[in-house]
């Protein structure tokens, strides 16, 4: 080897260690104890439903300074809670709670979720003993919540079921998402001879995504400082193969209205898959509850839900709820009035899930349908006696 070419190996080498060093001082010292980012909750798959680790906790740090913290439970879900019994005690009316990240509880302390809340709210002034399971998990839609109370929450013998329903809920149920879970929920598709197909979903696996969330450097610069907005077309098309894109001007909502472009799709699939829930309560004997999420920028504009395209799915889920004859709670009105009185706004400043404020109105909203309806807390005809747990020896990572 010639003296140059030497010359160029040394100084290649040489810039190759200053750059490892780089790497580990970035990764090891300055995004592990100055720049902080984000814990992360790596996911599992049990009994056919996507969930989270068991017996995880993750902290997250927040653009106002806040922290919030998580606490994934024996069974994977995030809950005050560290197990489940099969049967709730005797005496005691079980209440679950199903859903996407709001009743996961993004961006608030456990406790603060609307479903600790409400199971405190309840225990005050209901006459019998209450208590409430949360079965959340990340961008599920309404599809996935029938599959998660099929093969997870009726499990655990509940008497009443309650589904808050999020803007995001109804076309998800359909389309499909190029995400890195997504496929891991059930969807459903109306077949050409007009009959309504579920897809099930696929088992969660690991991939390259998940390990590169394993570095503190990277989960900073992609999800702190927003990165992962700015990439989401491009990541979606070249990495999950979808086309997915982020554009702030078709923002409502927190759902890209450009999807909701066929509300006659959207009505025919949510009356499907919330009279399949109404035909499994009657089935099982359990007492079923929805709830909408209001819109929350005709609030604070003093409109009507009806001005926004997102406000079509409101009416969609009341109307569904009414032909089916099931409690539904409106919490339209329930932020309205707050809001003319008080001026307080229902979700983070950088980020559109209810904050401490929305977790209570929702608790008390809840709460309050139950409690004026006593016939829905009552216990389901066949609870069993027997004190069970689930084992979690069946999750799948």
């Amino acid at each position: 080897m010639s003296d140059r070419m030497k010359r160029w190996v040394g100084n290649l080498s040489l810039l190759g260690g200053s750059l490892l060093v780089v790497a580990l001082i970035a990764e090891f010292i300055v995004f592990r104890y100055v720049l902080v980012p984000d814990d992360v909750l790596p996911n599992a798959t049990a009994n056919g439903v996507v969930r989270y680790v068991p017996n995880t906790r993750a902290t997250f740090r927040h653009p106002d300074g806040r922290t919030s913290t998580v606490n994934i439970n024996q069974h994977g879900w995030n809950s005050s809670k560290p197990y489940y019994r099969l049967s709730p005690p005797p005496g005691r009316v079980r209440i679950a709670v199903v859903g996407d990240s709001y009743v996961h509880g993004a961006f608030i302390d456990t406790r603060d979720g609307f479903p600790e809340l409400l199971e405190t709210k309840l225990n005050a002034r209901s006459v019998q003993p209450v208590e409430v399971l949360r079965f959340g998990m990340d961008g599920a839609p309404l599809s996935q919540y029938l599959h998660m109370l099929r093969n997870e929450v009726l499990a655990y013998r509940p008497d009443v079921v309650v589904i808050p329903l999020i803007h995001n809920d109804f076309d998800e149920s359909f389309r499909f998402l190029k995400t890195r879970y997504a496929s891991s929920f059930m969807k459903v598709r109306r077949e050409a001879n007009g009959e309504v197909s579920e897809i099930a979903p696929s088992a969660f696996r690991p991939g390259l995504a998940d390990t590169l969330r394993k570095s503190a450097a990277f989960r900073y610069i992609y999800y702190e400082t927003n990165l992962y907005l700015h990439l989401r077309s491009v990541v979606s098309r070249f990495f999950w193969g979808g086309n997915e894109s982020y554009q702030p001007e078709f923002i409502s909502s927190a759902v890209d209205v450009r999807k909701l472009d066929d509300m006659d799709e959207i009505a025919f699939y949510t009356l499907h898959i919330m009279a399949k829930m109404k035909a499994l309560a009657e089935e099982k004997g359990f007492q079923l509850v929805f709830a909408m999420d209001g819109v929350r920028e005709a609030v604070y504009e003093n409109k009507s839900a009806d001005d926004y395209v997102v406000g079509k799915l409101n009416r969609i889920a009341y109307n569904t709820a009414a032909n089916l004859d099931l409690p539904f709670v409106d919490l339209q009105p329930v932020f309205a009035k707050h809001f003319a009185t008080h001026g307080k706004r229902f979700e983070f400043s950088y980020d559109w899930h209810w904050n401490r404020l929305g977790n209570r109105l929702v608790a008390d909203a809840i709460a309050d349908r139950l409690l004026k309806a006593p016939s829905l807390l009552r216990k389901r005809r066949d609870v069993l006696a027997t004190d069970q747990r689930v084992s979690p020896s069946t999750i799948t990572q």
